[in-house]
């Protein structure tokens, strides 16, 4: 079985759908979602709406839950703060009710699928050095962590008796007697320099990771964005990647 891990969407309709194609490609046959379906973009009701059609194992993200009214809004940014409240009333009731219902984490195999972190889901904290990743990996229920939030991917491994490290080459094996935090990336709003969507390909029976780079129409989406009156700043960063 191989498994598609995408994460933080951010209702970005062309990135999701050119990484959905991609990991097919691969041979995906079953997905899993790190959260944050909506959010920031312009397409929040098409992507949940895929979502839901994929039948992915999935866990809230903070924007999901911002959106739904479970997450307070006082605590996002100016402009993130500004795109929930204006997806609020475009969701249709079967889209408010499926975010609404999604749980904070969720066993995939022998993956633990997670948005922020494994110790304290509920708060939203972000995981970005090895040395944060090593203190989530204890936390973990199962030997592989896989989470999103940050938009920027990351792979950190910890051997018997070792110190965790970072894994920078992928694909990587998956190994028996060792534990993982990994971080999906973002599919609709990558922060790490690179604007291309990101993605996970997980492989069940080679037990390896793949971490895909997928291009997209992003002149397409900054189009929509601008027409729907949200901040420039959302539009802007897609062509960077930060």
């Amino acid at each position: 079985m191989k498994l598609g891990i995408i994460s933080d969407i951010h209702a970005n309709l062309e990135a999701l759908e050119a990484v959905i194609g991609a990991l097919r490609n691969e041979g995906a046959t079953e997905f899993v979602c790190c959260g944050d379906i909506v959010g920031y973009g312009p397409d929040p009701n098409r992507c949940v709406d895929i979502v839901r059609e994929l039948g992915c194992v999935g866990v809230a993200g903070n924007h999901d839950y911002g959106v739904v009214g479970y997450n307070p809004l006082a605590g996002f940014n100016p402009a993130a703060r500004l795109a929930a409240l204006w997806t609020r009333p475009l969701l249709t009731e079967q889209n408010r009710h499926y975010l609404a219902s999604l749980p904070l984490t969720v066993e995939k195999g022998p993956l633990l699928i997670v948005h922020s972190s494994p110790s304290e889901p509920e708060i939203w904290e972000y995981v970005l050095t090895v040395r944060e990743a090593a203190d989530e990996i204890d936390c973990c229920s199962a030997g592989v962590c896989v989470v999103g939030h940050s938009h920027q991917p990351l792979a950190v491994e910890r051997l018997p008796g070792g110190q965790a490290r970072p894994v920078r080459q992928y694909p990587f094996l998956l190994r028996s007697d060792a534990r993982y935090f990994i971080n999906a990336g973002s599919v609709g709003q990558p922060r790490d320099g690179d604007p291309r969507a990101c993605c996970l390909l997980y492989d069940d029976d080679a037990r390896t990771m793949a971490c895909l780079r997928v291009s997209y129409d992003i002149p397409a989406v900054q189009a929509k964005i601008r027409a729907a009156g949200l901040p420039e700043h959302l539009a802007a960063r897609l062509a960077t990647g930060r």
